[in-house]
């Protein structure tokens, strides 16, 4: 016996949980609950609009963001064109939780790119991030210092994760086809992708996908358009003034829409460390699997 509660007739015990069980079953005991460790709540002031936005369920934003969960013992594995932990500027943003384990190239992983890192620090950047206690796991699987990647690359880093990493784990994916025509009559399919998706799917991996930066719908594509992910279009700030958001020109929209998060116009970290605002849904999906309970 630890306490006694008199007021509520209730009583905190150590037990096991055979114990609990036993207790449970008492014709004269209502209820066993497990004590359970909580987390104070955390306030940044000046965050930027898109961090702002995440923690209130309607404008107008108060220039802070308050959270209580900060993904600490949590994974994602960032698909995408690298993070150069070597760099000071760079490894103070994620202090120790950042870490390279694949380079298509067969380097160390740096990105010379900037897209990586973008996406790395709106995951989980001490100051620019949703998740600031997340463990990030980076995979450079773009070519040298380009915005090129093979199919293969990403079934290939798809597939290792199903067979190798835990259930809960997180692969962000804020990358894709795009309709370059601006017709929006283009369609991508691939059928090993998308079991490549499916597979990782089924292995427990939140497989999350930005909408994409074309305007087109997500349905016109194998990278969007299965139910086994979780698509995050972006918005802007263009009518916060009038108490809502509005969905950016430039994100795709339909019905595998996951949900919709800050996309443009959001402070970030280059893969320099230095500060730089940045538009797209590259930056939604690396949020958004975060806070869609919270706000969206």
């Amino acid at each position: 016996m630890v306490s006694i509660f008199e007021t509520i007739n209730a009583a905190h015990i150590k037990m096991d949980a055979a114990e609990a069980d036993r207790l449970r079953r008492h014709p004269q005991v209502l209820e066993v609950e497990q004590d359970r460790i909580l987390t104070a709540q955390t306030t940044q002031t000046n965050p930027g609009w898109g961090l702002d936005r995440l923690d209130q369920a309607t404008p107008p934003l108060n220039n802070t963001y308050v959270y209580s969960a900060n993904g600490a013992g949590q994974t994602i594995y960032i698909l995408d064109s690298g993070l150069d932990v070597s760099n000071a500027a760079v490894a103070a943003e994620f202090g120790s939780r950042a870490s390279i384990i694949y380079d298509v190239n067969g380097g160390a992983g740096y990105d010379c790119e900037g897209h990586g890192t973008k996406v790395a620090s709106a995951a989980g950047g001490n100051t620019k991030g949703v998740a600031k206690g997340a463990s990030l796991v980076i995979a450079k699987i773009l070519t040298g210092c380009t915005k090129n990647f093979d199919e293969s690359t990403v079934i290939m880093a798809l597939n290792w994760l199903a067979a190798n990493a835990p259930r809960g784990t997180i692969a962000n994916l804020s990358l894709g086809y795009y309709d370059l025509s601006g017709t929006c009559n283009g369609f991508f399919f691939s059928m090993s992708l998308e079991n490549a998706i499916i597979a990782a799917y089924n292995a427990g991996i939140i497989v999350v996908v930005a909408a994409g930066n074309d305007g087109c719908d997500t349905a016109r594509n194998s990278f969007t358009r299965l139910p086994q992910e979780f698509v995050a279009g972006a918005t802007d700030s263009s009518r916060l003034g009038y108490g809502q958001d509005a969905k950016a020109s430039y994100s795709r929209t339909g019905l595998n829409i996951s949900t919709f998060a800050p996309g443009t116009n959001v402070p970030l970290i280059d893969q320099n460390g230095l500060p730089v605002t940045v538009s797209g849904t590259s930056l939604t999906g690396a949020t958004s699997r975060f806070i869609w309970k919270q706000a969206w």
